[in-house]
């Protein structure tokens, strides 16, 4: 955040106990072992950054959030928030203080050895529209600061505001640019958003694949190191969980949705659409976004245990010709087995305030999150449209919870609520017809199987969209003016605290959250909660999910 003091925006301090370290990869696509073909040729590498647990006597070196060359990301990132080309080569040219920011990690730096029987948990993290690798590094050093290594993809989809790819270590050859498309979701936005999701979903194939050749110890090139860099750094052989269902997948806004896709097109692999009847049937080009390896480790990882965290879930790009079939399938957590004596959840979603307030948006996030997004997202729109008629004030106020929240500046395709539902002349690819009510009772709730199962939602008031980034960290008073968002940093916590209680519930080894607490109360307190502090202490990770009320600003949903 930009301090009185320090002009410069910066970073907080990661929360947990163990100091970060962060490396770059970039790695010729020539080398990964998959049966998955790249959706575009132009795209050569793949490029992530990985945050993990280092030493804490590893001191040397920082890394620039703004990523080399600074010039073309501002230029780049000036005509993504609207400025054309003249001005954002102008503007790219004047001083700017974000060139100074840094990541609070360290460079290259080794793994910190694992002190506990398990290997290290390891989470992919996918980004939004704007972002790339390292716009989401104060989560991503956050969850690596309690012991997690943390993939973080940037995608070559068009969604960054440029992305450029090396064709050597030394040379890069080509950039992708940013993809400006209308805010209407017409069938052709999201056809073009289905295009980006494609690329997405392959990306987090051949990470994966890397991921797991690294942990048994096989070598790739890095396009990414530098001269000077430790091979290797920091080495994965051997410390990484893979054991089916513990990776953790995650991702904010058009990164939540292409986690909802990626694992869905896992474990519904063997699920694939009827097209008889459409017209798709006698076309013998049509296939999903994406089909795994069905002999890869992919089909053994994504289980009904697999832990899932979406922030704001940008459900537009799940609604295309291509998407509806698995849109109406529920995540996999449904098919949880139960387990006596446990209530907790393996996936969880977050709203920020600004995308609460969206009627449709909030809608379209507690279907996907319910065990029938098709017949609930028609029963949350018939509750709409209900209470809409009834009075116009309900209309204006669908939203309590963020009334604080006025009119947001929409983040280009992803705060424009999307219509209420796909064009009814569009095909249902479905492998099994949705039943269709031909009485006048209302259909069942969208939500009815045991808690064990189903995925959890909150509202984090008095925030924004970018509050789920760096962005609401680097620019306070901007998100504060503008959409009324406040305090970036316990926003940022909230959504960390709520990842790590998920991968906590899953039964990862991860350390545990200490919050501060004020000097006025503490006193009090501690005598309070002496004799209980042991057992609160090894639960304490999992109670923001588990106790309502535990924090002002952190509201559960329902997703009826």
């Amino acid at each position: 955040m930009i301090s009185y003091l320090n002009p410069i925006p910066s970073l907080p301090n990661p929360l947990g106990p163990h100091k970060v370290g962060t490396s770059e990869w970039e790695i010729p696509v020539s080398e990964i072992t998959s049966s998955s073909q790249s959706p575009d040729p132009i795209i050569s590498t793949i490029k992530f950054r990985l945050y993990y647990p280092t030493p804490p006597t590893e001191t040397s070196g920082s890394i620039k959030w703004l990523p080399p060359p600074q010039n073309q990301w501002i230029e780049a990132y000036s005509s993504f928030l609207g400025a054309g080309a003249r001005l954002s080569s102008f503007i790219s040219a004047l001083p700017s203080l974000i060139k100074y920011t840094t990541i609070p990690a360290v460079p290259d730096s080794p793994l910190l050895p694992r002190t506990v029987s398990s290997k290290y948990p390891l989470l992919v993290f996918s980004h939004g529209l704007g972002g790339n690798f390292n716009t989401y590094s104060s989560v991503c050093t956050a969850l690596a600061s309690f012991g997690i290594v943390c993939a973080a993809p940037e995608h070559r989809d068009g969604s960054a505001p440029i992305s450029l790819i090396r064709s050597s270590p030394t040379q890069q050859t080509v950039s992708i640019p940013y993809q400006k498309h209308a805010h209407s979701p017409t069938p052709e936005v999201i056809n073009a958003r289905n295009a980006q999701l494609r690329i997405r979903l392959w990306e987090l194939d051949q990470l994966s694949t890397v991921l797991i050749g690294l942990n048994r110890g096989e070598t790739f090139t890095n396009y990414a190191a530098s001269k000077n860099q430790r091979e290797s750094v920091p080495a994965l052989s051997n410390v990484l969980d893979l054991r089916p269902g513990h990776i953790t997948w995650a991702g904010h806004s058009f990164g939540a949705a292409t986690t909802v896709q990626f694992v869905k097109s896992i474990y519904y692999r063997q699920h694939l659409p009827s097209l008889k009847g459409t017209q798709y049937e006698n076309d013998q080009d049509w296939k999903p976004l994406y089909t795994p390896a069905e002999n890869g480790e992919l089909v053994k990882q994504i289980t009904p245990e697999s832990p899932v965290a979406l922030l704001d879930l940008w459900t537009m790009p799940l609604r295309g010709d291509t998407t509806e079939w698995l849109w109406q399938k529920p995540l996999p957590c449904y098919d949880r087995q139960s387990s006596s004596g446990t209530d907790n959840t393996n996936a969880v979603a977050i709203m920020s305030a600004e995308f609460h307030r969206w009627a449709e948006l909030l809608n379209r996030t507690k279907a996907a999150l319910s065990p029938r997004p098709a017949e609930a997202i028609k029963e949350l729109e018939r509750r709409r449209s209900e209470s809409s008629s009834t009075s116009s004030q309900d209309s204006s106020t669908s939203s309590k919870s963020a009334a604080d929240i006025k009119a947001p500046i929409p983040f280009p395709d992803e705060a424009t609520p999307p219509s209420s539902t796909v064009s009814s002349n569009e095909p249902s690819r479905t492998s099994t017809p949705i039943p269709t009510s031909t009485s006048s009772s209302p259909p069942a709730p969208p939500s009815c199987t045991p808690k064990q199962n189903s995925p959890s939602l909150y509202l984090i008031p008095h925030s924004a969209h970018l509050s789920q980034s760096d962005f609401g960290l680097l620019f306070p008073n901007l998100t504060r003016y503008l959409m009324k968002a406040q305090d970036p940093q316990k926003t940022i916590e909230l959504n960390v605290r709520a990842i790590l209680a998920v991968m906590r519930g899953r039964g990862l080894e991860i350390e545990h959250f200490q919050p501060k607490t004020s000097p006025a109360k503490s006193k009090q307190q501690q005598q309070q909660q002496q004799p209980q502090q042991t057992e609160k202490a090894e639960n304490l990770l999992d109670a923001i999910l588990s106790q309502e009320g535990i924090e002002d600003r952190f509201v559960k949903l329902s997703l009826n």
